[in-house]
C-alpha cells in the first residue's frame, strides 16, 4: 500500500486534488471512479519526501469543525440523503480548503469498499477512538443517524465547557502578563527618569528606597540577558508541550493545588459519566466503554485504576462493583450506578449524572475566577504600589536633606 496524489475532476465539473492510499495507480483511478471522480493523473508520493511545504502550512481542521461536519453530516441523513452522497454534498459546499480536502478523502475511502468506521479510523488525529467506535456500533445497527446527533451534542457540550474552562482561566493571566509589563515599563522607562535627582545623595538615603534604582539599574545594564532568557523559557515551554503531549502534565500539576483539586476531580466524573452514558445508549458493551473511556480520561493515575476496573469486569463483577473497589469516582456516584444497574437504566443515570457534575463544575469554575481574579488585581495594586512608594520616598529624602 502506497500513498499516491491524485488530480480529479468532481460531479460539479470542478478540478479537485488530495491524497489517498492504494496498492497501485490503476486501484487509486478505480476508487476515485466509484466515488463519482473523473481522475486525470496520479503519481507516488515517496516515502521519503514526507508533506509538502503547502501541507505543512495548511492549518488542520480544528475540533470545532469536526463538530460541525458531523452535526451536518446528521442532519443530510436524517432528511434521506444516503452517506456517500451527504459527504459529496458537504466536500462541495465547504469553503475552507482543509476541510474540503479531508471531506474528499472521507468521500473518496468510503467508495473504495470501506466502512465509514474504517474510513474515519484512517484519521485518527481527527476522529477519536470513541466518535469510531459508536460510528461502527450505530453501522451495524442501522442507526447512524441517531449516533452522529449524539456524537455532535456531546462535543459541544465539552467544547463549551473548555471554552468555560479557558474563560476562567484567562483573566488571572492577563492580569499576571498585566503586571509583567507594568514592572518592566516602569523599571526600564519610569525610574530612570528620576535616577539623575539622586546623583551625589545615593550614600545619604535610606538604602530599602534605593531598591528599585539598583534593581532598575540592574534591568537596563542586562536586558540582553533578560531577553535571551525570556526567549528560553518560551522555548522550552514550547518543547516540553511538544515532547509531553498527551501525558497531562497540566492536569497532574492542577491535581495537586488545593484550590484547583476539586476542579480536576469534578472533570474526571463528568468526563467518566458522560462518556459511559453516550456508549452505553449507543449499545457499546461495558468492557469496550471502559477500554475507551481509558483513553479520555486526563487525570493522573486513572488510566491504572481503569485497568484495575476492566479486569474486576472481565472476571465477571458489575460495573459498580468494580468501581467499589477503586478511588476512581466519588462513593455516591458509584451508589447511583449500582441502583442504576440493578433498575436496567444505566444510559439515564450516567447522564443525570453527568449534568449533576456539569453544573458543579461550572460553579467551582466561577468561585475560582472569583478567589483568584481579586487576589491578581491586589497583587497588581501592590506591586504598583511599592514601585510608587519607593521612588517617592528616595525624591522625599533628598528633599529633607536640601532643607
Amino acid at each position: 500500500m502506497a500513498t499516491f496524489e491524485y488530480r480529479a475532476i468532481n460531479r460539479a465539473g470542478a478540478m479537485t486534488t488530495g491524497t489517498m492510499d492504494a496498492a497501485s495507480i490503476a486501484e487509486l483511478f478505480e476508487q476515485l471512479d466509484h466515488a463519482g471522480y473523473t481522475p486525470l493523473s496520479g503519481r507516488e508520493v515517496a516515502a521519503a519526501a514526507g508533506r509538502s511545504w503547502r501541507d505543512l502550512l495548511t492549518p488542520e481542521p480544528r475540533p470545532q469543525d469536526i463538530t460541525g461536519f458531523t452535526l451536518d453530516l446528521a442532519m443530510l441523513l436524517k432528511g434521506g440523503v444516503v452517506l456517500g452522497e451527504a459527504l459529496q454534498i458537504l466536500g462541495d459546499m465547504e469553503e475552507k480548503r482543509w476541510l474540503a480536502k479531508l471531506l474528499r478523502q472521507l468521500h473518496v475511502e468510503l467508495a473504495g469498499g470501506k466502512s465509514f468506521s474504517q474510513v474515519l479510523a484512517m484519521h485518527p488525529a481527527l476522529f477519536p477512538p470513541v466518535y469510531v467506535k459508536m460510528v461502527e456500533v450505530a453501522e451495524a445497527g442501522g442507526r447512524l443517524e441517531q449516533a452522529l446527533t449524539g456524537i455532535a451534542r456531546e462535543r459541544q457540550r465539552n467544547e463549551q465547557l473548555r471554552s468555560r474552562f479557558l474563560s476562567a482561566i484567562t483573566y488571572p493571566l492577563f492580569l499576571v502578563c498585566a503586571a509583567i509589563g507594568v514592572f518592566f515599563f516602569v523599571m526600564l522607562y519610569v525610574v530612570p527618569q528620576f535616577e539623575g535627582a539622586l546623583q551625589g545623595f545615593r550614600d545619604r538615603i535610606d538604602p530599602s528606597a534605593l531598591v528599585v534604582f539598583e534593581l532598575s539599574r540592574g534591568l537596563r545594564d542586562n536586558l540582553d540577558l533578560v531577553v535571551l532568557g525570556a526567549a528560553a523559557v518560551l522555548c522550552a515551554v514550547l518543547a516540553a508541550k511538544l515532547m509531553l503531549r498527551g501525558r497531562s502534565v497540566w492536569i497532574s500539576l492542577f491535581a495537586r493545588l488545593p484550590i484547583t483539586r476539586t476542579i480536576v476531580s469534578h472533570d474526571l466524573t463528568l468526563t467518566f459519566c458522560r462518556t459511559l452514558s453516550v456508549l452505553a445508549a449507543t449499545g457499546v458493551d461495558i468492557s469496550t466503554s471502559l477500554g475507551l473511556i481509558r483513553g479520555v480520561l486526563r487525570a493522573p493515575g486513572a488510566g491504572a485504576e481503569i485497568d484495575h476496573v476492566i479486569a474486576d469486569v472481565r472476571q465477571g463483577s458489575r460495573l459498580s462493583t468494580a468501581l467499589s473497589r477503586r478511588t476512581l469516582l466519588p462513593r455516591h456516584v458509584v451508589q447511583l450506578l449500582r441502583v442504576a444497574e440493578e433498575a436496567g437504566n444505566l444510559p439515564e443515570a450516567a447522564e443525570r449524572i453527568s449534568f449533576f457534575y456539569e453544573a458543579k463544575l461550572d460553579s467551582s469554575l466561577g468561585r475560582l475566577i472569583a478567589v483568584v481574579g481579586p487576589l491578581m488585581m491586589v497583587a497588581v495594586s501592590m506591586l504598583v504600589a511599592w514601585l510608587i512608594i519607593s521612588v517617592m520616598t528616595a525624591l522625599i529624602s533628598i528633599n529633607d536633606l536640601l532643607v
